[in-house]
């Protein structure tokens, strides 16, 4: 058996590269949902040892009306009721109103926390997590801030917002195809090479 070598950059990683592969695919929400939020979790710790602005301080200086528990409460409420049983007295938790109400979509913001964080801290992250973030301001551009363009964003997903969650999903896989096969992205330095399922001998392709 391979011996993990694990700190806890390598347990973010781990963590938000196998939610990332998982939701490419399109498979179980509710794992991309606990592996992003926990993997998050970590990277933003990750940020602020850097010296980095995680996301979450960014948030907080565009909705004033915020505060830091209350943006924390907002963000893990799902994560906290996948996790626990009981609440802190003790007694079972009612989760039942947020389990109806979660759905894929949730992941999305999630995820692109976490990987925000995980760059800031890191410097450096997989060609998935580069065209998930693409991705991800092509369909919400009204979350980047206002002096950016969302203009090559929506260049590279065109129609995006009109699609259904599956083709937005297929556009998503086929935007890491084609950045695979760039070598100016593949070779850059800020681009890691490692599969998002660490373990594997080889990187994945996306299926169609």
């Amino acid at each position: 058996m391979q011996e993990m070598k694990l700190d806890k950059n390598e347990v973010a990683r781990r963590q938000l590269g196998t939610a990332l592969a998982l939701f490419i695919e399109d498979f179980d929400p509710v794992s991309v949902h606990t592996l992003a939020c926990a993997g998050g979790e970590v990277a933003e710790h990750l940020a602020r040892r850097a010296g980095a602005e995680p996301f979450g301080s960014h948030a907080l200086a565009t909705f004033p009306e915020l505060d830091s528990k209350r943006l924390r409460r907002l963000r893990n409420q799902y994560w906290n009721a996948f996790k626990h049983a009981t609440a802190r007295d003790g007694q079972e938790r009612e989760d039942r109103d947020l389990l109806e109400r979660f759905n894929d979509l949730q992941n999305d913001h999630a995820l692109l926390i976490g990987w925000y964080d995980y760059e800031h801290a890191i410097e450096a992250w997989p060609v998935e997590a580069q065209a998930f973030q693409a991705w991800y301001f092509a369909l919400y551009p009204e979350r980047l801030n206002p002096k950016f363009d969302a203009s090559a964003y929506e260049a590279m997903f065109p129609s995006l917002r009109g699609m259904s969650r599956a083709e937005q999903k297929k556009a998503l896989r086929d935007a890491i195809g084609r950045a695979r096969a760039k070598p100016g992205i593949m070779g850059h330095p800020k681009t890691e090479r490692r599969p998002l399922i660490c373990g594997s001998s080889a990187p994945t392709k996306p299926s169609a």
